[in-house]
């Protein structure tokens, strides 16, 4: 097995870190301006003072980037601070193949956008009915008529990018995450607003991971706000997969 590293980053007031089982020859960061938040497994990496004010900002830096922390390791794993690891990641890694990075799609179940510009309009209802928006208006409607102009096409895929599975020292990896980055440094913060394109602009195939991360696969459970007081629901959801019903943890 190649040397494997699981990450995660929450900054601010956020719920803190969820308690993951240890995993042999894996070692687990956690990105973060208070360590007393952190518990095993994870080893808190602090992020500088400098820089906390721009906290949506910087949570994107090393999930982005993982090259620039994580070099002597030839695999990372990102993953969401609200998801909880229950599959056996070996495996997972040896299902994708000589992959370069593994991800989910957002196009299953109930919430089937395969496309950019339909992920804008969807942000835009909802910062409508809920009175805040996830990023400046105008500057999503920046991006997407860039993004046209340069002749990206419609239902091209979308990408959920809860969890990220990177060969990060590969220096295909390196130049599309750099240029990802360069997007949501510069135009919106919303990481899936900008992959599918600088993907597609890199000529970049991707490996799409089976299952939906957020109603039903076999490695990863998503918590939301129930950091607590998950036992009961992990175990009916389990009961469920055996039973192969349909899942809505």
């Amino acid at each position: 097995m190649c040397k494997l590293v699981i990450y995660t980053i929450a900054l601010g007031p956020d719920f803190g870190f969820v308690p993951q089982k240890s995993i042999e020859g894996v070692d687990f960061f956690a990105f973060t301006d208070d360590p007393k938040k952190v518990g095993k497994p994870w080893k808190p990496i602090l992020v500088k003072e400098d820089i906390k004010d721009q906290e949506r900002l910087m949570s994107r830096h090393p999930k982005l980037l993982p090259h620039l922390y994580f070099s002597d390791y030839d695999i990372s794993i990102y993953i969401d601070s609200n998801y909880l690891i229950i599959g056996d990641i070996e495996k997972l890694i040896l299902s994708l193949g000589s992959f370069q990075m593994g991800i989910f799609d957002h196009n299953q179940c109930d919430d089937t956008r395969n496309c950019l510009y339909e992920e804008y309009r969807a942000l835009l209802e909802l910062g409508k009915l809920r009175g805040v928006y996830k990023d400046k208006p105008d500057v999503m409607e920046k991006q997407m008529n860039f993004f046209k102009s340069e002749g990206y096409p419609a239902q091209n895929g979308l990408i959920f990018a809860a969890v990220l599975i990177r060969k990060h020292n590969d220096p295909q990896v390196i130049k599309v995450m750099e240029d990802w980055w360069g997007f949501v440094s510069t135009q919106s913060l919303r990481d899936q607003l900008s992959f599918n394109y600088v993907a597609w602009k890199n000529k970049f195939n991707y490996t799409i991971i089976p299952g939906d991360l957020r109603t039903g696969n076999p490695y990863f459970y998503f918590l939301a706000s129930n950091r607590k007081n998950y036992t009961w629901r992990l175990f009916k959801y389990r009961v469920k997969r055996l039973l192969n019903y349909k899942l809505h943890p």
